[in-house]
């Protein structure tokens, strides 16, 4: 359709409209749905990787001009046995998708995102990986900037004549796909004439809507095709791939009427059917033959604010993490704090005056993350020590997390924090939490490993969840 009615995008040609069939005083645009250009990205690198052009390399100073997906790769087997990741939504299948993989664009998402660009800097930084993963990373991070300002859900995040940035990343993208080549067959790639064309139709929908028009902004969300591939995913989730076009209409008339229907809150329909070990670390009691567990002052869990036997033994990666997770439990609390100053000021702290323990944290933000004070960090490194003391008893424990809230109070002086709030036992709260959730994540994949490196299947999610740890 394109093709017939005149629509192209070449290196040096894009012609992204036509004349308005019914209003000739009008354009009627043309774009790919940029959800799929995404996927096709990640889908391309699969393949071949990327050259860069030597004026970029030169420009941002970059050590090569190969953009590789095996450097993702490096990265997942680095941290694949990790429990405290740096890049914790990269798994193998994000590097080796499936044929059904392959087409989930929360997958390419994960992969083409600054989170993986800030965990290929700080690895590099600390001589984990080389340093030509830079070049990757960059390249990570473009694309993410461009998807983010393609694909904005909110008003927030939506274009306005202030977004200067955002339209840069635009206009930085289309350079970029214009320049590009690739190893292997370097020929003009669908990519690129599907991003120079939906690129090039969202900045001439912005300069007419808004620059020029009446519009205050552009949601750039509302011009993909979600809408209809939802519907149509819901239809298709009857039970019929192919419907016939009266099963189609019987299948769009039970989902519509389903809109204005609720399920009873005593329902089991209600209940999820996903089941993981943290369920257990909630639930499973106490065995009555073994008595409950108690910190041993002789085996490292008698801890003093600011003094730590063991302290030592974690090393500077798995600390920078740590760090990043006392920043996010802080600014979770924060949120709720808002109008209380002196929490806040206690809880706070400035980048200027963080440990050395920042640099991930500073990879990772957009100036947006939350800096602990060193008094909160102090205490969430009480509290990953209590849990690591207690880590290899927390199965067999009833209620783990306020047990090892009542621990944390037992070893750790919050005197000198205001008490109006309880702002360090909200944030030490939230931080065992997360860690309880991060340590039932590791414990999955690791018997998920173990199982198939042995050749055990399991018929349904809970028999391999009710299936023993040895």
């Amino acid at each position: 359709m394109w093709k017939h009615v005149g629509i192209s995008s070449k290196r040096d040609h894009i012609t992204n409209f036509i004349e308005h069939p019914c209003v000739p005083d009008q354009r009627l645009y043309f774009m790919a749905d940029t959800p799929h250009l995404l996927k096709n990205v990640r889908n391309c690198l699969l393949g071949q990787d990327i050259l860069l052009p030597q004026s970029i390399v030169d420009s941002a100073s970059l050590p090569s001009q190969k953009v590789s997906i095996h450097h993702v790769g490096t990265l997942v087997q680095l941290q694949a046995d990790r429990e405290l990741k740096f890049a914790p939504q990269l798994k193998q299948c994000h590097v080796e998708p499936g044929k059904y993989q392959k087409m989930r664009v929360n997958m390419a998402a994960a992969v083409l995102s600054h989170t993986t660009a800030s965990a290929l800097r700080f690895c590099a930084s600390v001589d984990l990986l080389p340093r030509d993963v830079l070049t990757t990373a960059w390249f990570l991070d473009s694309v993410n900037r461009w998807f983010d300002s393609m694909n904005s859900r909110c008003i927030k995040a939506s274009l306005f004549r202030s977004s200067s940035e955002k339209l840069d990343s635009l206009k930085h993208m289309v350079q970029l796909m214009k320049s590009v080549h690739f190893t292997g067959r370097d020929s003009w790639k669908p990519i690129q004439s599907g991003i120079l064309l939906s690129t090039t139709t969202v900045l001439d929908l912005y300069n007419e809507l808004v620059e020029t028009g009446n519009y205050s902004f552009l949601m750039t969300g509302r011009l993909t095709q979600d809408c209809v591939e939802n519907l149509f995913s819901s239809i298709r989730g009857k039970g019929d791939a192919h419907p016939s076009p009266v099963l189609f209409r019987h299948n769009l008339r039970l989902i519509s009427l389903s809109q204005y229907m609720s399920i009873v809150p005593a329902s089991s329909y209600d209940t999820g059917d996903g089941t993981y070990f943290l369920d257990f670390l909630k639930s499973q009691p106490r065995r009555a033959s073994e008595p409950p567990a108690v910190c041993d002052p002789e085996d490292c869990c008698f801890i003093q604010q600011h003094a730590f036997s063991k302290w030592q033994a974690m090393n500077n990666v798995d600390a920078n993490v740590l760090y990043l997770l006392a920043g996010w439990s802080t600014h979770r609390e924060k949120q709720k704090l808002s109008s209380c100053t002196e929490c806040l000021s206690a809880m706070c702290g400035d980048a200027r005056d963080a440990p050395p323990e920042v640099a991930l944290t500073a990879e990772k933000s957009y100036s947006g993350l939350t800096y602990p004070s060193s008094a909160i960090y102090a205490a969430v490194q009480v509290a990953e020590e209590l849990f690591r003391c207690h880590q290899s008893s927390l199965l067999t424990m009833a209620n783990v997390e306020n047990y090892l809230r009542q621990e944390f109070d037992r070893h750790f002086d919050s005197s000198n924090f205001p008490q109006c709030h309880v702002a360090v036992r909200s944030v030490v709260s939230r931080f065992f939490r997360l860690r309880l959730h991060i340590y039932s994540k590791h414990l999955t994949e690791t018997f998920s490993a173990q199982q198939k490196n042995e050749g055990i299947q399991h018929g349904s999610r809970s028999a391999y969840c009710r299936t023993k740890i040895q």
